[in-house]
């Protein structure tokens, strides 16, 4: 048995910092509606979609650092791309920063179904860059500082038709990633 699933590669273009999570979602939700346009039945988006990619910037202020992250997803300021996404019968994967109720700060990524329901979720495991600032460096790249290695492994879900897993952008660079997840019949 076979099963075609068209998949569309959103490409959002750059995330500018004072941008609000509504804007952003925004652009997702137009982005949503051109892949439905083109019979796309899953629409992924990059790591950290809802805001710029702020691990670039060293900050030390807790509540600054704090409002990168989302405490709870959907919400109010998401709630629009997960209804758009059930309504026109899409799947969507995106990432986010995640935030946990017992303080754990996560690079995750969801996987939401047709029906507009989250059915995976995957933390990032192989994070780069450094945990401090270095000032010998033009350009800094501090995912280990706002960051917790993932927790989750390397899961799989079964649905739309198939069973699917998920990584994140260094992640693709590990044998381990695709050998767990083929190993559960990805």
């Amino acid at each position: 048995m076979s099963r075609i699933l068209r998949v569309g590669g959103a490409q959002m273009g750059p995330v500018q910092k004072t941008e609000s999570r509504q804007v952003v979602v925004r652009r997702m939700v137009d982005l949503l509606e051109q892949a439905k346009a083109n019979g796309c039945n899953l629409v992924v988006y990059p790591e950290l979609a809802l805001t710029t990619f702020f691990p670039r910037w060293y900050m030390t202020d807790p509540i600054e650092i704090d409002s990168w992250f989302e405490r709870e997803i959907p919400n109010p300021a998401t709630r629009p791309l997960f209804e758009t996404a059930a309504q026109n019968r899409i799947g969507i994967s995106f990432g986010y920063a995640e935030l946990t109720a017992d303080g754990h700060r996560f690079n995750t990524a969801i996987l939401v179904d047709p029906d507009g329901r989250i059915v995976g979720k995957y933390r990032k495991v192989h994070l780069p860059g450094h945990g401090e600032y270095d000032s010998t460096r033009t350009f800094q790249h501090l995912e280990k500082r706002y960051f917790e290695p993932g927790d989750l492994g390397f899961p799989v879900w079964r649905t739309m038709g198939g069973i699917v897993g998920m990584c994140i952008c260094n992640d693709r660079r590990w044998p381990e990633t695709y050998r767990v997840m083929g190993l559960q019949g990805v």
